[in-house]
């Protein structure tokens, strides 16, 4: 049962966080990119469950792809890059921030435990054609 809802919205600067496993070391790292112009709307979603109130952020972020730096790709094409510079994707499980952050990270929870407003990629879709061309991502 939902109880409630809030909103917001606005239009800055968003990070993408791409995991991406090293190929010298095979670990885990993160790829920042700082996208520019970025639409980012939060809904808070609240509901009952068995075990009382359940709260989480659901994020819905609109990345316009005319007239970008940045070059998009699809996740199974951005793991086979050998250099991602200048590339990004939203695969699921990567990791969105509002506004930009200086810090690197070695692990998906930092952002969160720093005090950032950030979130996991857990969709996206390709709206590249038509008037109004954007890459769409969603996030919890």
């Amino acid at each position: 049962t939902l109880l409630a809802s809030s909103a917001a919205s606005d239009v800055y600067k968003r990070q993408v966080y791409n995991k991406r496993v090293d190929k010298k070391t095979c670990q885990t790292v993160y790829v920042r990119t700082v996208l520019r112009d970025v639409h980012w709307y939060t809904d808070q979603k609240v509901s009952v469950g068995e075990k009382g109130l359940n709260s989480a952020d659901v994020i819905k972020i609109r990345v316009p792809t005319e007239g970008r730096q940045e070059i998009f790709v699809e996740p199974a094409e951005y793991a086979r890059l050998e250099d991602s510079t200048g590339y990004w994707t939203a695969a699921n499980g990567d990791l969105i921030a509002k506004g930009v952050i200086e810090d690197e990270i070695t692990r998906d929870t930092e952002l969160k435990s720093r005090g950032y407003l950030a979130g996991v990629i857990l969709s996206h879709s390709d709206n590249r054609r038509g008037s109004s061309p954007h890459i769409r991502i969603g996030g919890g």
